[in-house]
Parts: structure tokens; C-alpha cells; sequence
């Protein structure tokens, strides 16, 4: 105890001093916490007063008059500390409250000379001078705070001094030229401004972006290529931004990785093909730059890249060997498969994707394996040949499988097979669009007395393959063979909507007519809707009243009522055309 009070007095610090003022800060701040700011002011001033150098009740000071609207209160306290300041680790918290407070009441030539004595103790540091320049923008001052920015560099006796401040200050004033010149010594000396660089020239206007890309070019080194690679990516040209980085990629693998991993970056967020191209290049030159094992990785996500881009070949030329490689990881070897099974299938080689699929469906999940032979099923059907596609599909259950063995059953002209896997399958199987068709071609065949009708069915499986004129010859010719309410309306119904869409307007109106039989009351509403909307297009109003009025009376209960009054006041000129 006494060899403690002796430390103490040696220290001159009185023994219930240091208590106390630990008790006078702890209040104030509990003040300023309740939102007390003039009396957490007085608190603040009160231990000032005792010690004027102390850097925490100085902030809180600081803290406590601003929502007051008193801040420039402040200046006899900041003077006091900075006559009594000695050089410590809380010296800038000092300086720092100083340059703001004589920022606030206007007096450059006491920032100038506070950063400047804050410099002399601190030689080489670029701290004062970012300070003073916070300190001036935070009173929007942005010549006081280049001034700031200036003299530090001149001080400092380094151009590139304060660059990354510099760059924001012109950047603000629309100069973005000039901001370049600022961010390249900026990442030069810290590469974590490139982020920042990116991101804020990324913003320039069309009409300075090809001055920067000049500026740029001239650069003979990794930090103005990478930079302008990645400009380039951001503005529309992601194959222009590969080749820029690779024609200068270092020797150094973990500085052309960390480069190349910037630029794909990137890359993902822009869309398009030639971007997804350029990223499979990204990904291919990573490989080459990797282990066995991050190799074998790269190289699949490149090809999934050139497989979006529909560059099969390169695709293909990354996914060789992959998949047949005992050394590459289980999950890259599946991935690989799958992916160039989907290459494959792209590609028209349904066979050969179809051995690969089942060469390697042990390496893949079931739903992997599930989404693959789906792809694979459609590819044949497109490809016309029904028989591989149902092959393929063997007797898969699940409602996706289902509603597909319900399309090889229909262009097969099995209308009973079909409808009864469309029932199957349900609403969920697929996508919305593909839902809404099944849907659609069940109001088709389910009126359908015959159990097999292959006229029918090649009819559609024209259409599904794009030959919409032979699609409508074939429905015309079959509806032409039914009974109207029996699926020959209906189906007429159908050609006339092909026809129109064609542009075959003269075979279109004479299949709605055909379809709006007063026999096939359910279809009829319909096709008198279709057709008045073909007579507008026309300019035939009068025709197109008398129709829409025929619809609305002698069918008062279609679900079709509503969307026909509107057409009918179109017609009338009641309201615009829509």
C-alpha cells in the first residue's frame, strides 16, 4: 500500500483523483446516453477544466453541442487543448475535434495551422492532411478540402500522396479524367481502392468512357490493364475485357488468379452470351493456373459458361476427359457428365448423349439424372423420332414423365393415352406455360369420341416442330371430319388462331366461322370473339358490331360476356382500341 501511494504522489496524481474523474466521465456520458446534452456538456466541461488535454471528454464535448446547435461553443476547450497537448496516442482524437471546430466557424488559417502542427509530430503520415480535408467536406467545402489535399502532398513531398482523396474530389466535380489520373497511384500504393476506382468510374457518361479506355491502354502494367479489363466488362464489352487482362497476365500464378477471379467478377453481372463466353475464358485461363484438383472445378464451371454462350466446342474441349478422369473429385466428375450430356442434347447427338447418360447415371442424383433424361426425351421428340422418346422415357412415373408420355402419346395420334397421362400428370408438371397448354389441348381432345385419330396427331406434331402451315392444314382437314361438338370445332378454333397469327388473315376468318357452330355451344362464344377481333383489326366495324351483338345475346352466360362488351365499344369507337 505505501510503495503505491508513493508511485502515486511521485506522480503527482492525488490518491481519490483518479476515481473521481473515472466516476465524473462515467455520468457524463450516462447524460449524453439519455439525450441530457446541455447538462452531459457541463459534465464534459467540468473534467476539462481539471484536465484539458483529455481526448474523451473533449469528443463528448464535441458530441453533446452538436444537437445542440452549439458545436462552435467548443473553441476555448480546443484551444486549452491544444496549449496543453503533448505528443500521446490520444493526440489525434485532439486534432481531429480541433480541425472540425474550426471548420465549422469558418477559420481555414487555424485547420491549416492545427494539420500543420499535427504533421510535425507525425512525419510522413497522411493523416493530418485527410483530416483536414474531411473537415473542410464536412462543411461542403470541396476547395478547402483540395487545398488540404494540395498542401499535404506538397509537405509530404509525394505526388501520389492523398490520391484516393483527390480522385473522390474530382469525381464529384464530373471530372472523371482526371480521377483516373488520382486512382491509378492510389491502387498502386493500396490495391484496395481498385473496388472503389470500378465502382465510381464505372458511372461515367458514354461520351468520357472511350478518353478513360485511352488513358487507360497507355498503361503498361497489371494495375491499369486489370482496371480497364474490368471497365470494359462493366460497359458492354466482356470479350474485350478477357482479352485485355490476358494479353498482360503475369508470371506470378496468385497475382494473375487474384486479376482474373477481379475481372469474373464482374462478368456475372453483366447478361448476354458474349459474357458468358468471356467468363468461360476467365474460368479456362484459372484452370490453367490451378492445382489437379481446383482444376478439374474451373474447367466445369467453364464449360457450363460456354455451354450458356452456345459455344458447344469449347464447352466440349473443357468437359474431355473430365468426366472419365478417376483423379478428379466424385461431385466435379458428376457435374462434368451431366453437363456435357446437356452439350450433347444442344448439339443434336441424341445417342451419344444418351449412352453418356447412362454410363454415368450412378455418379449423379436422382433428380439430376431425372431433369437429364427429360432434356433428352424432348430432344428426340423435337427431333422427330417418337419411338427413341418414349424409349428414353421407359416407365417413369413421376408428373413430369407423365405429362411428356402424354405428348409422345398425342403426336402418336393416341388421343385416349394422351388425355388420360395429361389427367396424370395434373396441373404442377412443368413450367407455367406448359401447364396452360396441356391444359388448353385437354378442352381439345376430351369432347374427342375416337380413341386414336393420327391425323390429329401429326397435325400437332407439325406445329410442335414449327411448321405452322402444315399444322393448320392437318386441324382444318380433321375438324372438318368430326362433329362440331364433338372436338370439330374446337379444332377448327385452333387452326383459325394459327392461321391469324401467321398472318393468313382470309383462312383465319373462314375457320372461325366454321368453329362458331351453334352446334358446339362452348366453343362458338369463342371463335365469335376471335373473329370480331380479326374484323377490327380489319377496319370491318360494322361487321365486327353486328357479330359482338349476335355473341352477347345469344350466349348471355360465356365467361366471355365482359371481354366482349369491351370489344363491342370498341368497335362503336366508344373507347380506344386496345
Amino acid at each position: 500500500m505505501r510503495r503505491a501511494l508513493g508511485l502515486l504522489l511521485l506522480l503527482g496524481v492525488a490518491p481519490a483523483a483518479l476515481p473521481a474523474q473515472d466516476t465524473t466521465m462515467s455520468r457524463a456520458f450516462e447524460l449524453e446516453r439519455r439525450g441530457e446534452y446541455a447538462a452531459a456538456a457541463q459534465a464534459y466541461r467540468a473534467i476539462l477544466g481539471r484536465s484539458p488535454a483529455s481526448a474523451p471528454a473533449l469528443l463528448g464535448l464535441e458530441r453533446a453541442l452538436l444537437p445542440l446547435d452549439r458545436s462552435a461553443e467548443i473553441l476555448p476547450q480546443v484551444r486549452a487543448a491544444l496549449a496543453a497537448l503533448k505528443v500521446s496516442p490520444t493526440s489525434g482524437a485532439i486534432y481531429g475535434v480541433a480541425l472540425r471546430a474550426y471548420a465549422a466557424t469558418g477559420d481555414p488559417d487555424s485547420m491549416r495551422a492545427v494539420a500543420d502542427r499535427w504533421a510535425a509530430s507525425a512525419p510522413g503520415d497522411e493523416t493530418p492532411y485527410r483530416e483536414w480535408g474531411a473537415a473542410a467536406l464536412g462543411q461542403r467545402d470541396q476547395a478547402g478540402a483540395m487545398a488540404a489535399y494540395l498542401r499535404g502532398r506538397e509537405r509530404l513531398h509525394r505526388p501520389d500522396a492523398l490520391a484516393a482523396e483527390v480522385a473522390q474530389l474530382d469525381l464529384a466535380r464530373g471530372d472523371y479524367e482526371g480521377a483516373l489520373r488520382e486512382w491509378l497511384p492510389a491502387i498502386r500504393r493500396a490495391p484496395g481502392y481498385r473496388v472503389s476506382a470500378v465502382a465510381t468510374l464505372g458511372q461515367a457518361p458514354d461520351s468520357v468512357r472511350p478518353a478513360l479506355l485511352a488513358q487507360l491502354h497507355e498503361g503498361r502494367d497489371l494495375v491499369a490493364r486489370r482496371l480497364e479489363a474490368e471497365l470494359r466488362a462493366r460497359w458492354g464489352d466482356p470479350l474485350g475485357a478477357v482479352q485485355t487482362l490476358e494479353n498482360t497476365l503475369p508470371d506470378d500464378p496468385r497475382l494473375a488468379a487474384d486479376a482474373l477471379q477481379g475481372v469474373g467478377d464482374q462478368l456475372r453481372l453483366v447478361p448476354g452470351p458474349d459474357a458468358r463466353e468471356a467468363q468461360g475464358r476467365v474460368l479456362e485461363l484459372l484452370a490453367d493456373r490451378s492445382t489437379d484438383a481446383e482444376r478439374a472445378r474451373y474447367r466445369l464451371d467453364a464449360a457450363r459458361a460456354y455451354s450458356a454462350a452456345g459455344r458447344r466446342d469449347a464447352a466440349r474441349r473443357m468437359l474431355a476427359g473430365i468426366a472419365d478422369d478417376t483423379a478428379a473429385p466424385v461431385t466435379v466428375a458428376a457435374g462434368a457428365s451431366a453437363t456435357l450430356v446437356q452439350v450433347l442434347i444442344g448439339e443434336g447427338k441424341l445417342d451419344e448423349a444418351a449412352e453418356r447418360l447412362t454410363a454415368h447415371r450412378k455418379d449423379m442424383t436422382a433428380e439430376d439424372y431425372a431433369g437429364l433424361q427429360h432434356r433428352l426425351v424432348r430432344g428426340y421428340i423435337t427431333a422427330g423420332k417418337l419411338g427413341r422418346a418414349d424409349s428414353a422415357l421407359g416407365a417413369d412415373s413421376s408428373v413430369d414423365g407423365l405429362a411428356l408420355a402424354g405428348w409422345i402419346r398425342l403426336y402418336r395420334g393416341d388421343i385416349a393415352g394422351a388425355v388420360g397421362r395429361f389427367k396424370q400428370a395434373g396441373p404442377f408438371a412443368g413450367d407455367r406455360d406448359e401447364a396452360t397448354q396441356r391444359t388448353s389441348l385437354l378442352a381439345l381432345l376430351q369432347p374427342i369420341e375416337a380413341d386414336s385419330l393420327p391425323a390429329l396427331g401429326e397435325a400437332l406434331f407439325a406445329l410442335a416442330r414449327g411448321d405452322t402451315a402444315r399444322a393448320v392444314a392437318g386441324l382444318d382437314q380433321v375438324g372438318g371430319g368430326l362433329p362440331p361438338a364433338k372436338g370439330g370445332a374446337e379444332t377448327r378454333l385452333l387452326a383459325g388462331r394459327l392461321a391469324a397469327a401467321s398472318g393468313k388473315t382470309a383462312d383465319a376468318e373462314r375457320l372461325f366461322r366454321s368453329a362458331a357452330d351453334p352446334g358446339a355451344p362452348g366453343t362458338a362464344p369463342a371463335a365469335e370473339l376471335a373473329l370480331s377481333e380479326l374484323l377490327l383489326e380489319r377496319h370491318r366495324n360494322q361487321e365486327a358490331v353486328a357479330l359482338l351483338e349476335h355473341l352477347i345475346l345469344t350466349y348471355p352466360g360465356s365467361a366471355l360476356i365482359p371481354q366482349a362488351r369491351r370489344r363491342l365499344d370498341e368497335a362503336r369507337g366508344a373507347v380506344p382500341q386496345t
